[in-house]
């Protein structure tokens, strides 16, 4: 029972990690910043995070980037006729003044990460730079939380 206390602890002070920083540039904060482990042998994952304009003016998240990738992609999933579609986001994705878009499991937008150079585990910090159209640069850090992490996110918001 001990160890199982010690289990949880230490999953429970890897979710508030990812959950206590906060990135500003400009006018746009970034929060909540993780992404999945990844089995053996994948190569693929998924970015999650939270951004908020607090500007006057709409701003726009035109990529992100991570040396540990080939490629980050972001996507717009929509389901139609019980079809999931996912479509690339060329132009990135707008965030209007004084509002959030949230990358998190279930939601419409998704950065999806490919071509990882290394395995992802539970606790690793992967470096991504997010670019936006008028704020800029800002680098980081995605939290790796263990692969069934997600239903905590995606019932908040």
């Amino acid at each position: 029972m001990r160890s199982f206390a010690v289990v949880l602890w230490v999953c429970v002070g890897v979710v508030a990690t990812a959950a206590a920083e906060t990135y500003r540039v400009g006018t746009i904060e970034v929060a909540e910043t993780w992404a999945r482990a990844t089995p053996s042998g994948a190569s693929v994952t998924a970015g999650y995070m939270r951004i908020t304009n607090h500007g006057p003016a709409p701003d726009r998240l035109l990529a992100i980037r991570m040396d540990a990738a080939l490629a980050v992609d972001l996507l717009e999933l929509s389901l139609a006729d019980n079809v999931m579609r996912l479509r690339s986001l060329g132009r990135g994705v707008e965030i209007a003044a004084g509002r959030t878009v949230e990358f998190r499991p279930g939601a419409p937008w998704q950065a999806v990460v490919s071509g990882l150079s290394v395995p992802l585990r539970p606790g690793d910090r992967l470096p991504a730079t997010l670019v936006f159209e008028q704020a800029g640069d800002v680098t980081v850090d995605l939290v790796v939380q263990p692969i069934g992490t997600g239903l905590r996110w995606s019932s908040g918001g």
